[in-house]
């Protein structure tokens, strides 16, 4: 039985967090025949075994969630990662490293995002087995209160590098749930990172650090335009109702069944992973 004070109900139960995201596979762990995707995995897997931790269960701390889980992995690898949890007040608590991006929209409008840390353009902060890369000391944390009707969007950069927020916020307002949405996301995501052809926000990013064709092209009117091919993961979740107690002493919603509270969809389209 569910008895909080704020009862936020949302599609599809997954433990007891909104999302973790996670992936940048990265060409120099190829380079040294280690598989980066083992990292990653370890490290999500990490995170959902401390979701139990007296101490989180207080607490309900991302970041420290962050660090116990880096802390517990052995993997040799890096990715960037995103983990938000969602408190009984409704309170939507985050800690992201890197270029996993997350978005709400409400009301037809993205009303929140997170944006990425870079040491320069395409070379963001990383969780790493290496002791010269990010901890859980780097991440950028934040909060937001969400409302009934909120919908989350997050993802790797493979998503947010391939798709632009209108896309997003037509995709999301379009869909019948959450898990459609999230595969649509997903393969418009993919579709997009193939074609030489599509101005994306990436190639849109580029250009505005300095980055473009050979001048001579410039002189024929080319530019540098294009997908990005990289790994993508999508995470799409839903506010469906949101009940408050009328006053302090008063009764609040209770809801039976093991269905309480947090919910996620989950698709990803992963590209040069072994």
């Amino acid at each position: 039985m569910l008895s909080l004070p704020i009862a936020m109900l949302v599609e599809y139960l997954l433990l007891q967090m909104v999302f973790q995201v996670i992936l940048l596979s990265t060409d120099r762990w190829a380079e040294k025949d280690v598989n980066p995707a083992l990292f990653s995995r370890e490290l999500m897997r990490n995170s959902s075994n401390f979701l139990n931790d007296e101490e989180l269960q207080v607490n309900r701390d991302p970041q420290s969630l962050l660090m116990k889980a880096h802390a517990a992995t052995s993997s040799i690898g890096s990715a960037t990662v995103i983990i938000a949890m969602l408190e009984k007040t409704g309170t939507l608590k985050i800690a992201s490293v890197g270029d996993c991006g997350l978005k709400i929209i409400r009301k037809g409008q993205v009303m929140f995002s997170i944006y990425p840390q870079e040491h320069y353009f395409d070379c963001p902060y990383q969780i790493s087995s290496e002791a010269v890369g990010q901890t859980y000391q780097d991440a950028v944390v934040c909060s937001v209160n969400l409302m009934e009707g909120d919908t989350i969007v997050s993802g790797s950069d493979g998503l947010f590098d391939n798709i632009f927020d209108q896309e997003i916020i037509s995709i999301v307002s379009e869909s019948p749930g959450v898990d459609e949405a999230a595969k649509a996301l997903a393969e418009l995501a993919r579709k997009h990172s193939v074609d030489v052809t599509f101005d994306s926000p990436y190639s849109i990013e580029a250009r505005s650090r300095g980055f473009d064709v050979p001048w001579w092209k410039k002189l024929l009117g080319a530019k540098l335009i294009g997908g990005k091919m990289d790994d993508i993961t999508v995470v799409v979740a839903k506010v469906k109702t949101v009940a408050a107690p009328e006053d302090e002493g008063g009764d609040i919603e209770q809801q039976q069944g093991d269905e309480q509270g947090i919910a996620v969809a989950v698709a990803s389209a992963e590209q040069n992973e072994e």
